[in-house]
Formats: C-alpha cells, structure tokens, sequence
C-alpha cells in the first residue's frame, strides 16, 4: 500500500518520538537502498534499533489510529471469507472483525485515502484500520488463508501407491518393453512430496535437510538449532524418484551416481528467498543428499543481535574500525563465523570504502561489494584471488578461509601494506589461533605485527520464552558438566518444557558465545617470543578476556540459554 501523504510521514514520527534518532535512521535508509524491497521499518528492526511494537504504537499514536495484537485473538471464518486471498497477499493487510456495515482491517502502515476507498466500493462496506506489526499481519495470512500445501505425507503417499499400482498395469501391457523412469507432470504427487519437505524444513527454521536412504526406509531430517530431528521416514521404493526430482532441482546430472555431486536451487517461502545448496554423496544404499537452507535476509544481520556482551562488542567494534591488520574468526563448521564476517562487513560497508571479498561459495550478495567465489577446478584458488585483489586497490579484503601457508603469508602482507583483513580459521579457541598460523609458516614477527584481534564463537540454543521455567539443579549435576558448584548453588537457572511454539523441543533460535582476543603490545610480545599458548591465554584472561564457557554461563545466568546446552557446546574446559 502507499502511504497518504497528509498523514504524518513515517520518518517524521520516528524522530520525534525519539523511537530513533537521526543516525540510525540514516543507517536504516543506507540499508534500504543495499536492500531493494526492504521497508524502513524492517531496516530499522533489522538493525536492532527498534521493535515493531514501538514503531506501531507512535505511528497509530500520531495518526490516530489503534493497535492490535494479532496473536491475541481468534478471527472469525466470516470476516476472513469477507476479503480474497488475492487481494490480502497482495496489500498484506488482513480483517479482524465486522460489525453490521463496518469491517476492521489490520495494516502495518498508515493507508492511503484512495485505497480505502476503493476498498469501500469493492466491499461496500465502512472500513476501519488498526495497525499491527507486519510480522504478525504475515503470520495470521498463513494461518486463516492456509497459504500451504493442502496436502499432507500420509495424503501424497497413498496417491503414490495408487499411482504404482496403475502403472504395473501399464508395464504389463507393454510385454517386456522397457519403461524409463522419469520425473514429469504425471508424477505429481512426488513433486508435492519434495516441495512439502522443503516447506515443512523452512516453516521448522531447519538449517538443513538430510535425505538419507537406509536399508529399509528412507530417512528424512532436519538439522534445527544445530541439532538433528528425524521428522519422516518414507518408503525405500521412493528414493530414486525423490532423488532425481531433487537433482533436476539443483540442476545435478540425475544420470551420475558413483561420483560425489554439487548444486544449487532457489526458494521462495512466505516473501522470504531462499538459496539451497544441494550435496549428494554415494552411500552404501543410495545416494545421501543433504540440502543447506540459506536464508538471504538472515544473512545480513547487525553486530548488536550477534549476541555479543557489551565489553565485547565494544572491542570488536574497535577492532574493525581500525586502519590495517587482520581480524580472524574461529570456530568449528556452522558456528556462525560467516555470519559475523558480513555483520562486521556491512557495518563497514561504505560509499567511501572498497571492499573485496573471496569466497567459497557467496553465500549473500552485498550490494556495494566487490564479491569474488572461488572455483578450484579452474586454479582459481584463495591465494590468486587474493594477490589479485592487491591490485585492485581495496581498503578492506575478506578472504573465506585461511588453508594454507601461501594464504596465510598474502593475508599477512596485505595487512602489512595498509589494509584490513578478515578472514577465518578452524581452531578450538582464540589463543590457539596464534599457533596455527605459525604452524602454518608464518613468522612469529610477523603474526605479532599484524594481527589485531581473534575471535573464537559457538551457537547456543536459547531457552523457548513461551515455555520458560526456572529448574534446580543438584551439586553433583553441575559439578559434572564442569562448573563450580560453590558459586552457582544460589543461582536460579532456567530451561524450556516444551510447547507447540518450539515444537516441544524447549529451544526457539540460537546465539553466539564468545572469546574474543585483543592483541595488545603485551600479547604482541609474548606471541613474538614464542610463549606458550597456555601462558598467552592466562594473560589475556587477566587482561579481560572471557573464555567461551565464561560467556556462555553468563548467559545460562540470564536466563538466555541452558547449563545442559553449554556444556554440549563448549565442554568441560577449564574456566
């Protein structure tokens, strides 16, 4: 919908509502125009400066409107059947109630005066607005409209085993023809059955789906939070069919079966795009395929929702505002390390500065970035794309990961020479980090001179806020996940009991804990001497830093995550 102009522009009433302030709202347009599509207020939201319930609340204040929670009520399938899906997809706006000729429409934006009346013609009914946080106008569209797939596994599976039984019938008719297995219209229920998995993974907030064929069933997972479900188990006789439909999807040739296989499809799902990256592998009773979901908008979220604390968001900030050097993120596979590489990276992302990137793959396109991937098959490898970029006179070089020692030496000499460095490395902590790049051949003089900081991270589930309750744990409990019993005896801890909000799972997202290393001269000099990691850790923790066990108590202390879910991430490492 446009906005009337007569009524209080939007930035306007931010402003004076002090909800943000001239800064952020700046920043908030700067994301807008990376971002096409995006609405100032999602820009703001995304940034962390605001929440809708704010933004609504001096919006419908300044235009004299009233707000509703949409998760609150229950509206009924009369006033529902009032407006076509068509017409409430396309304007995302949603009725809630109608009494004699008067209906009540919820919008996440003050609505403009022509279309109220053309909506009045249409309907021939007085219209009233309320406003509502798009979020939840978006989620009661799905829930009344049931804009899904009508059809569920039990439903497509009974359609497939009519369908085999036909085409028996069709086979024998043929007399010892051979019939080819093909995926077509006819096959339908199969295509259903593909899409509804994936339907069903992204409505999970699954980050992967495995489709794994075992002896006698066919396995289909979802990896949630970072943890694994079995959510289906299909018959065995459907795993060539699912499997070629998934690969004519990712464009993989359906024909191979033998080699290891790569590829890609794109999604849409509720106004959200998806890129799906799409791994088959060989095994002992068919090919395993895993699906890797990527949602482009989550990608791109800001430093404050990384789950930093303060003191460390602080000198991270620090850290990337300087001129030159190299700042490396640590951690194992799927820990949110590429995730923090583009939240420092779009804090950066200026007119005024050049960025380059070399990746393996892009996983998000940043408009005003230069983004190079990385083809190996070609020799197109890190440390060419790397001493490339140095040619195209850059102010700030993202390298996907450091493998190898000629890597390692050009990411140090480009620091050297006046640019700032990001990149990764697969180590167990941040102190680590400084002897894996001298294993690697870098000189200790020079990882001392030019490496400005080190973070390692993990991904903790965080407690389902609709389930919450406080539990007790025993001495011996936490005595043997390694922490110290005599501090935390006291401490109220809480965790989930499970709900339909988190699908009685207890946890509902994920956030980081972290360790982050500052090199500072004292560090400088103990990395330049060779002193033992073990020595250089001690010093940095009295110097500030907070190990990943320490972070992530903290947080089971504040009731963010469970004392079970950080020692499942971090351990039993010494505090």
């Amino acid at each position: 919908m446009k906005k009337d102009k007569s009524l209080n522009n939007i930035e306007n009433v931010l402003l004076n509502k002090r909800i943000i302030n001239k800064e952020q709202l700046d920043k908030a347009k700067e994301l807008q125009t990376k971002e096409e599509g995006i609405r100032l207020e999602d820009a703001i939201i995304n940034l962390g400066f605001s929440t809708y319930s704010k933004i609504s609340d001096a919006i419908a204040e300044s235009c004299n409107l009233s707000t509703i929670d949409l998760d609150k009520i229950n509206i009924p399938s009369e006033v529902i059947d009032s407006l076509p899906v068509s017409l409430v997809q396309k304007h995302k706006i949603i009725p809630v109630s109608k009494i004699n000729n008067t209906i009540t429409i919820a919008v996440s934006t003050p609505p403009d005066i022509e279309f109220i009346d053309n909506l009045r013609f249409i309907l021939n009914l007085d219209i009233k607005c309320v406003l509502a946080a798009q979020e939840s106008i978006n989620n009661a569209i799905h829930k009344y409209y049931k804009v899904e797939f009508a059809k569920d596994v039990d439903t497509l599976l009974k359609e497939l085993e009519y369908q085999e039984t036909v085409d028996k019938e069709e086979v024998k008719s043929l007399k010892g023809s051979q019939k080819k297995i093909e995926i077509s219209e006819q096959d339908a229920p199969i295509i259903q059955l593909v899409s509804l998995v994936i339907s069903k993974a992204v409505a999970a907030r699954a980050s992967d789906i495995h489709v794994e064929p075992l002896s006698n069933r066919l396995r289909i997972r979802y990896r949630i939070d970072g943890v694994c479900h079995e959510v289906e188990a299909l018959p065995k006789q459907l795993k060539d069919q699912i499997t070629s439909r998934i690969k004519i999807l990712a464009n993989i040739d359906i024909s191979e079966k033998r080699r290891p296989q790569d590829g890609h499809m794109s999604y849409r799902h509720r106004d959200k795009n998806f890129d799906i990256r799409v791994s088959c592998l060989p095994s002992i009773y068919g090919e395993s395929i895993v699906m890797r979901l990527l949602e482009k908008s989550s990608m791109m979220t800001n430093l404050r929702n990384l789950g930093l604390s303060e003191n460390d968001y602080d000198r991270f900030n620090s850290i990337i505002k300087r001129p030159n050097g190299i700042l490396l993120i640590t951690g194992p596979t799927g820990c949110g390390k590429t995730t923090t590489l583009y939240a420092a990276i779009n804090e950066l992302n200026k007119t005024d500065v050049k960025i380059i990137t070399a990746e393996d793959p892009i996983e998000y396109v940043i408009k005003g970035v230069n983004q190079s991937e990385v083809n190996d098959r070609i020799g197109l490898n890190f440390p060419l794309v790397l001493r490339t970029m140095l040619r195209q006179d850059p102010d700030i070089i993202l390298v996907g990961e450091i493998r190898d020692t000629e890597t390692a030496n050009t990411a140090v000499a480009a620091a050297l020479t006046g640019h700032f460095v990001f990149s990764t490395v697969h180590t167990n902590d941040a102190p680590s980090t400084i002897t894996r790049l001298i294993d690697m051949g870098v000189k200790p003089f020079l990882v001392a001179t030019s490496l400005q900081g080190i973070v390692a991270q993990r991904l903790v589930r965080m407690i389902c806020t609709e389930c919450k309750i406080p539990v007790n744990y025993t001495l011996d409990q936490i005595m043997k996940m390694g922490f110290d019993a005599g501090t935390l005896k006291d401490v109220t801890f809480y965790k989930g009991n499970g709900c339909k909000s988190c699908n009685k799972i207890g946890y509902h997202g994920r956030t980081g804990v972290y360790e982050m290393l500052d090199i500072s001269e004292t560090i400088q000099d103990m990395v330049y001497s060779m002193t033992p990691v073990d020595e250089i850790r001690k010093t940095a923790i009295k110097y500030g830093m907070s190990t990943l066990k320490e972070d992530g108590l903290k947080k089971a202390k504040e009731g963010i995550t469970t004392l079970e879910e950080v020692f499942r991430v971090v351990g039993l490492e010494d505090l």
